[in-house]
């Protein structure tokens, strides 16, 4: 049932792009009024759900942008380079097959059966701001690769948060994560920000990317938009505008270390930007 007193905060993919932008942006924010990190639930999706994280440890905005500012000597080498003509190639094959989402869904799962590489638990849970699940209301969005069935991990479901962190992000090379015996993938494959598992909540505010013409996932944002506002929720989207997508475009693929810093501040330079042109008395 509906609770328009509700809000959730829906952070999207897009790897370090993705959490650049996203961190800049709820500083700015932060700084002219307007704190995103009160929302009631927070659902993150691939490099989301480790923004997601970052709000619900409590640190200050402050910190938290200046760790992400420095990001790039602590991402860990990448373990080799992704055939993203062949991954492409591949996806598009498995949603021209068509059939249901579930079953496209599972035809993409058994791509990722294919990739290997060496156990990042330990590197990953270095990255993490806590050990332990928050206390705040945070479900990560992964999508089971056997059944095409998405999931939201949260404290409740039993999965470490390293885990739970690393099944929302296996793409890019990484292999599934084996939970319950099952394995899961990064939920980006079905939606970017999954953006419809915040319909029960009244008001809810989306904070992600534009999709590139490759993108990968299912179903769109506009899409998934759309079934949430179908469920009687207020929706409120914030994508880059063309001063954050200049500097954007220019910083370089989505997973390269060197985008942190120029696309952090862009980031939080739009977020001061939104709140002077909606005011502190909008929608959140």
């Amino acid at each position: 049932m509906l609770n328009n007193r509700q809000r959730a905060l829906v952070l999207g993919g897009g790897g370090f792009v993705a959490s650049s932008w996203i961190t800049g942006l709820i500083t700015g924010m932060a700084e002219s009024g307007i704190d995103v990190r009160d929302a009631d639930v927070l659902i993150g999706t691939s490099s989301g759900a480790r923004v997601a994280l970052q709000l619900a440890s409590g640190a200050p905005l402050e910190e938290v942008f200046a760790r992400q500012i420095g990001a790039a000597p602590h991402v860990g080498r990448q373990s080799g380079a992704v055939d993203w003509d062949r991954l492409q190639r591949e996806v598009a094959r498995a949603k021209e097959l068509g059939g249901d989402r579930a079953e496209i869904l599972r035809r993409i799962g058994q791509l990722a059966f294919a990739l290997e590489r060496p156990d990042q638990r330990t590197l990953m849970a270095t990255q993490l701001p806590m050990e332990h699940w928050p206390e705040r209301r945070v479900r990560l969005i992964a999508l089971n690769a056997e059944t095409g069935v998405r999931r939201a991990f949260d404290r409740a479901s039993g999965i470490d948060l390293a885990d739970a962190v690393m099944a929302t992000t296996a793409s890019f090379g990484a292999a599934p994560v084996w939970f319950e015996g099952q394995p899961y993938i990064d939920g980006g494959y079905y939606s970017s920000d999954n953006a419809d598992l915040a319909a029960e909540c009244g008001r809810v505010l989306v904070l992600a990317l534009k999709a590139p013409p490759w993108a990968m996932r299912l179903v769109s944002l506009e899409d998934g938009i759309a079934e949430l506002r179908a469920s009687g929720a207020e929706v409120e989207l914030i994508q880059p505008d063309d001063e954050a997508m200049e500097v954007i475009a220019s910083a370089g693929s989505p997973m390269n270390p060197a985008v942190f810093e120029p696309v952090t501040r862009a980031g939080r330079a739009q977020g001061l930007r939104v709140v002077a042109q909606r005011g502190t008395a909008g929608f959140w």
